[in-house]
């Protein structure tokens, strides 16, 4: 065909949309994109080498061509060669130059930058009258842009591939934002155009010619060569598509691979996606991984707060205050979904709700974990997955009476070992009282027990040395270092230890109003530690001690338990 008389792109694509328009009317946008990717798969063979039976590189170019023009119809795009050249005016859109400079389009791409829309804009203006007309123009046009070598291996199919996410995600969201579908429309021609140019030159190697344009009109001369309509009539599913990409399987006749029953189906669905809650790192790892700005989570956790909050409010008003202030704070900033996640900061939240748990009763603990929705596995995470953390010092100095310091650390780790609830034991053996310092210092977290264990006299902690030897360190001063740790609770297994204590260290302050045997002392560790590992609150684990002490034929008098006074 005559140069001047050959069709220009946007001839072949109105050509193209009339074959097809009465199937187009029928057809969803995404399907007719599932089409357009059916035959861009064919093009892996291009890399592959891999051989379709009746099908070559030349029919997957038209094919994917064929499937293209459909889908700009689809979205009433006006002119093909517009909207390409809007992107690429003889030039690419990155560096603005042809051929393209490598170095300068990856100082730019995918950084704020991007395109200079404006300078782009001017070069379109300036060149649209000398834009290529043919589509062999439009294969020239690109290949001088982007040149490619007989030496390239995947580079056009990968690229093609990356182009069709972004056109799908660009067809999704095509309704309420249709000028996404422009840009990566333009991108996808421009990769099919690559394929081309290495198709060209990968036959040319072997003395044979390609001529795109050529190639396209004898696969859709004006009609449907499916059907031989000028306007196709094809089935929706035409036979001869059946199993040109995708294959099937046999299935026997005792086999049954699609579901039977949906409510079943569901169930497990459900169930699976429990387990996978509880997987996801414990109740911390929520913050990361749900979002808690909106939807099913925003108002389980909302709830969880409330209901916790009422359960501590006459023992701990300030912290159901907290609990209700952070709900509120949750309830205000919910967000639509699919808008961008909104980052809140999640650490004094979930920290009011660990200590909340902790001081819940069992049976309270059992009720939020009973209810059948999010909040039930929010309440069972919090119980499963909870990590308490506690912190054992322990001192006997070398010139004062010994203390079974490292069998009271022993009996802590055996009753650790097994229970619901999981609980690190930190340990810092002969500790003089700047290894306690530091330590909290340093900590990556907060402790939920500070547990010491060694000698007292009322006033004073005795703290080692050094060189082992005796370091007294005044109680007052303890309680100032340990009350700034937010501490739920801190043990003095020390002789004596609270019996000038005039408040509550923490929350709660365990320790002896007077003497107590070195093994009732060890006793009471193995009850409350055992309870605690059980899930109960520090209540609850101080009467298991004391009944741990009791059952060992021994006196409970001198072990006391402080609260904080709550203003």
């Amino acid at each position: 065909m005559p140069q001047d008389q050959q069709p220009r792109l946007d001839d072949l694509y109105k050509m193209t949309a009339y074959i097809y328009a009465d199937k187009l009317s029928s057809r969803s946008s995404s399907a007719t994109f599932a089409h357009l990717v059916e035959v861009c798969g064919m093009l892996t063979i291009h890399d592959r080498k891999k051989k379709r039976e009746g099908l070559d590189v030349t029919d997957a170019l038209c094919k994917s061509l064929g499937w293209y023009f459909p889908l700009l119809a689809k979205f009433k795009v006006k002119s093909v060669e517009e909207l390409i050249y809007r992107k690429f005016p003889g030039v690419c859109p990155y560096c603005r130059e042809a051929p393209h400079q490598e170095m300068k389009c990856k100082q730019v791409k995918g950084t704020a930058p991007t395109l200079n829309h404006a300078e782009l804009a001017e070069i379109y203006r300036r060149n649209w009258s000398s834009r290529p007309s043919t589509l062999n123009a439009w294969q020239q046009m690109f290949d001088r842009i982007y040149p490619r070598q007989l030496t390239d291996q995947g580079r056009s199919t990968v690229g093609l591939l990356e182009e069709l996410g972004e056109l799908a995600e660009a067809v999704r969201v095509g309704d309420a934002h249709p000028k996404y579908f422009l840009g990566e429309a333009a991108d996808t021609f421009s990769y099919i155009m690559g394929i081309a140019n290495e198709h060209k030159l990968r036959l040319a190697e072997s003395g044979r010619e390609f001529f795109f344009e050529d190639e396209f009109l004898r696969q859709y001369p004006g009609l449907c060569m499916q059907c031989g309509c000028k306007v196709c009539v094809c089935p929706s599913v035409p036979q001869a598509t059946i199993g040109r990409m995708a294959k099937e399987i046999e299935i026997g006749l005792d086999e049954e691979p699609f579901i039977k029953d949906q409510e079943d189906f569901s169930r497990e669905g459900q169930r699976v996606a429990h387990e996978v809650l509880e997987l996801l790192g414990g109740f911390n790892g929520l913050t990361g991984q749900l979002p808690l700005d909106r939807g099913d989570a925003n108002h389980a956790l909302i709830l969880l707060c409330e209901r916790i909050a009422e359960a501590v409010s006459e023992k701990n008003p300030d912290l159901a205050s907290n609990l209700r202030a952070e709900a509120f704070r949750m309830g205000v900033s919910v967000r639509s979904a699919g808008t961008p996640r909104l980052p809140l900061d999640m650490e004094p939240l979930l920290r009011d709700i660990a200590n909340g748990w902790s001081a819940l009763s069992t049976s309270d603990k059992e009720k939020i974990k009973a209810d059948q929705n999010l909040i039930g596995d929010f309440g069972n995470i919090l119980e499963g997955s909870r990590v308490v953390r506690v912190l054992f010092v322990h001192c006997s100095p070398a010139d004062a009476e010994h203390l079974r310091v490292t069998s009271e650390l022993r009996i802590i780790r055996q009753s650790v070992r097994h229970g619901a609830v999981k609980i690190d034991v930190d340990d810092l053996p002969a500790a003089t009282i700047d290894d306690l310092r530091t330590k909290l210092l340093h900590a990556d977290y907060r402790y939920d027990v500070i547990h010491f264990a060694g000698h007292s006299d009322g006033d004073m902690l005795i703290f080692e040395t050094v060189d082992g030897a005796t370091e007294e360190v005044p109680l007052d001063a303890i309680a100032n270092l340990l009350g700034k740790q937010n501490t739920g609770c801190v043990i003095l297994n020390a002789c004596s230890s609270i019996q000038n204590l005039r408040k509550s260290i923490a929350m709660y302050t365990i320790g002896m109003k007077g003497e107590i045997e070195d093994n009732l002392a060890l006793e009471f560790s193995r009850g409350f530690y055992d309870a605690l590992s059980a899930g109960k609150n520090v209540e609850e684990a101080y009467d298991e001690g004391i009944t741990a002490v009791t059952l060992k034929g021994g006196s409970s008098s001198d072990i006391r338990l402080l609260k904080r006074k709550v203003d």
